[in-house]
C-alpha cells in the first residue's frame, strides 16, 4: 500500500498533473503532428504545449485525419509516435517540402483552431480522436526553436492517495493488534492440577504416601514401585468446557482482508475508476464525408456569392468554383447573356441539403440540393468534388428536379450516405446510352427510364425539328450524340430512402449545310458563342443535355429540365 502511494504521488503530485519533458522541434521542420488515438489513456484528458523562443506566432488545430494526411504529405514535418507520462515523448522527423501547397491556417477543414506565441490545445481521451497540427501560423516560417511538451489530468489519484494513507495507518494498526495477540499468546503459564497432601506417615498397612511420592501417588523406594493410589474420576458435569476459538478475530481478520484486496484492485486499476486508466489504442483508418452535416449551407452560400461576382466579372476565376462539364455550360451562358446585353444571376438558395459516403482518402465527391427563393417548384441538383485538402471544392454538374421529387437521404450517425447499389450503376450506364439514342432517332418506347419524351430532351427534339423543316432553307441537318465521358457519373451516386439518385450528361453535335447561295443566321445564340470565324456553308454546334436519374422502387426515370449551347464553328 505504501508503494503505491509514494509512487502515485511521486508522479502527479499534489496538482494531479502528470507530463512528459519538453522536446524540442527539429529545424526544418514545418509541423508537429499527434494522432490522438495514439495516447494509451482513457478517462481523462491530455493538454498538448507549444511555445516558441524566437517569438513566432504559432498555430495549433485539430481536423480529421484524412485532411491532415492530404495537405501533409511530402511536408517536412515532425510525428510524435508514442506517448508515456511520465517519460519523454518518443518523436521522429519527417523530410520533406518546406511548406503545403496552400496556407495551412485557412483550410475550412479545421475543427477547431487557435494562434499565439504560446499555444495549447486540451482533448478529451474518450471523445472521438482527431490529429492535431502544430505549426507556424505565418506563410513563408517553420517552427525552429518551437518547444513541445504534453500533460494528462489524473484528477482523483491525490484523494485516493490519502485514503490509501488512512487505510495503510488502520491496517497497520490491526497488524499490530494481532502480532501482539499471537505473541502474548505464544507463553501460557502451565494448567494448575490437584496434588496430593504430603503426609509423614510411616510405613505399614494403612499408612500414607510419605516423602517421596510421585505425581500419580505412588511412592518410589529404591527404584521400584511399592504401592499405589487408586486417583477418582472427576465428575463430568462438573468438568470445565474446553476452550472456545474468538469468532471476532476471525471476523476481524476476514473484514481486514476484503479491504485490503477491493483497495488493492482500485489502485491497481482493475476496476472502473473516474481517473486516468491505462488503455491499449486501437488505430483505425480515418473516415470522413466530403460535406459534414450543418455545412451544405455554408458552401451553398458561398458558391452563390462567388458565383455572382464571376458573373459581374465576365467570368474571371470561374474554375475556382467549377469544373467540366458544368463549367463549358456556364462560359457559353455568359457569352449568350453578353450577346443578348442581358445579366446572369446565381440562384438564391433558401433550403439547402448535401449527402456523401464517407471516404478515407482524397478525392471526395457529395451532392448538394437548393430550392430556389421564388421557384420552390424546382430543386437545384449540384454534383461536387473534393481533389485533395489544399483545394476547395468545386461544382461538377448542375441541373434541376421537380421538388415533389426530391429524394430523403438517409445518413448515419456520421452524417455518411450510402452510394447507390452495383445493379443502380449498371442502370446509369445504360440510361446513357439510351438518352443519347433518344436525342438522336426520337425513339425511346425501349428505354428502360421514364420521362425521356419530357422537359429538356423533348425541347432539343423539338429544336431539331425547326432545323429541319422546309421553311428552314437548310440542305442538312445531322446529329450524333453520345454520353459525357471526361467524369464518371457512376461512380458518385447515393441511396436513398426509397432507391437511389445519380446524375449524367450527354453531348451532341449538329451538323448543319447551308445552300451556297444562303447567308447564314442561326440567331444570337448560336453566333454568341462561335469560335472561329471561317466562311463556309457547314455549321458545327455543340449542346449539353444534362439531367438527374431517379430510382423509387422499381420505376428509373430521367429528368432534364433544360439542354445548353455549347459552342459553334464553321467549317
Amino acid at each position: 500500500m505504501a508503494v503505491l502511494v509514494v509512487s502515485a504521488l511521486s508522479v502527479v503530485g499534489t496538482d494531479e498533473v502528470t507530463e512528459t519533458e519538453d522536446f524540442t522541434v527539429k529545424d526544418g521542420a514545418y509541423a508537429v503532428v499527434l494522432d490522438e488515438a495514439i495516447v494509451p489513456y482513457s478517462g481523462t484528458s491530455v493538454t498538448v504545449e507549444a511555445a516558441n523562443a524566437d517569438g513566432k506566432e504559432l498555430f495549433v488545430g485539430t481536423a480529421n485525419g484524412v485532411d491532415t494526411d492530404s495537405i501533409l504529405d511530402g511536408v517536412a514535418q515532425e510525428q510524435i509516435s508514442n506517448v508515456e507520462f511520465p517519460s519523454a515523448v518518443e518523436h521522429r522527423f519527417i523530410p520533406g517540402y518546406a511548406a503545403p501547397e496552400a496556407t495551412l491556417t485557412d483550410r475550412d477543414w479545421w475543427i477547431s483552431q487557435d494562434t499565439g506565441e504560446k499555444v495549447a490545445k486540451t482533448f478529451d481521451l474518450d471523445a472521438d480522436p482527431q490529429v492535431l497540427v502544430i505549426s507556424a501560423a505565418n506563410e513563408g516560417e517553420n517552427l525552429d526553436g518551437t518547444t513541445v511538451s504534453l500533460k494528462m489530468r489524473v484528477e482523483g489519484v491525490l484523494a485516493l492517495s490519502l485514503f490509501g494513507i488512512a487505510l495503510g495507518i488502520i491496517l497497520a494498526g490491526f497488524a499490530a493488534f494481532f502480532f501482539l495477540r499471537w505473541f502474548n499468546g505464544r507463553i501460557r503459564p502451565e494448567k494448575k492440577t490437584a496434588v496430593a497432601r504430603n503426609t509423614d506417615r510411616g510405613s505399614g498397612p494403612g499408612s500414607g504416601l510419605g516423602t517421596g511420592a510421585d505425581a500419580e501417588g505412588a511412592r518410589v523406594d529404591s527404584g521400584r514401585v511399592q504401592s499405589s493410589s487408586l486417583v477418582k474420576n472427576p465428575d463430568p458435569a462438573k468438568a470445565a468446557p474446553p476452550r472456545r476459538t474468538s469468532t471476532r478475530g476471525r471476523r476481524s481478520l476476514r473484514m481486514v482482508t476484503a479491504v485490503s484486496l477491493t483497495t488493492g484492485l482500485a489502485l491497481s486499476g482493475c476496476t472502473a475508476l473516474p481517473v486516468a486508466q491505462p488503455h491499449s489504442p486501437d488505430i483505425t483508418p480515418y473516415e470522413r464525408t466530403a460535406m459534414r452535416p450543418g455545412e451544405a449551407g455554408t458552401f451553398m452560400t458561398g458558391y452563390t456569392e462567388s458565383l455572382d461576382g464571376i458573373l459581374n466579372d465576365g467570368g474571371t476565376g470561374l474554375e475556382k468554383i467549377q469544373g467540366e462539364p458544368l463549367i463549358d455550360r456556364t462560359r457559353a451562358q455568359i457569352l449568350i447573356a453578353k450577346k443578348a446585353k442581358q445579366k446572369l444571376r446565381a440562384p438564391n438558395f433558401s433550403e439547402v441539403v448535401a449527402g456523401s459516403p464517407s471516404f478515407t482518402e482524397y478525392p471526395m465527391w457529395f451532392y448538394a440540393f437548393g430550392t430556389a427563393k421564388g421557384d420552390e417548384k424546382l430543386t437545384q441538383v449540384q454534383l461536387a468534388t473534393r481533389e485533395s485538402a489544399s483545394t476547395d471544392p468545386i461544382v461538377r454538374t448542375a441541373s434541376y428536379i421537380p421538388t415533389d421529387q426530391m429524394p430523403t437521404l438517409m445518413a448515419d450517425g456520421h452524417g455518411a450516405v450510402e452510394p447507390g447499389p452495383d445493379a443502380f450503376n449498371e442502370e446509369m450506364t445504360t440510361t446513357a446510352d439510351q438518352v443519347s439514342k433518344f436525342l438522336v432517332d426520337g425513339k425511346a418506347d425501349k428505354a428502360d427510364a421514364d420521362g425521356l419524351k419530357e422537359g429538356g430532351f423533348k425541347d432539343f427534339r423539338g429544336y431539331l425539328g425547326d432545323l429541319r423543316g422546309k421553311d428552314s432553307g437548310f440542305d442538312k441537318v445531322d446529329v450524333s450524340c453520345k454520353p459525357y465521358e471526361k467524369l464518371d457519373f457512376t461512380s458518385m451516386t447515393l441511396s436513398n430512402e426509397h432507391g437511389a439518385i445519380g446524375m449524367g450528361e450527354v453531348r451532341c453535335t449538329l451538323t448543319i449545310e447551308v445552300p451556297d447561295d444562303y447567308s447564314v443566321d442561326l440567331g444570337d445564340t448560336i453566333e454568341a458563342v462561335k469560335s472561329n470565324d471561317k466562311d463556309g456553308n457547314t455549321v458545327k454546334v455543340d449542346t449539353a443535355h444534362p439531367y438527374v436519374l431517379l430510382k423509387t422502387g422499381d420505376e428509373l426515370s430521367a429528368v432534364a429540365t433544360d439542354w445548353n449551347v455549347l459552342s459553334s464553328r464553321f467549317e
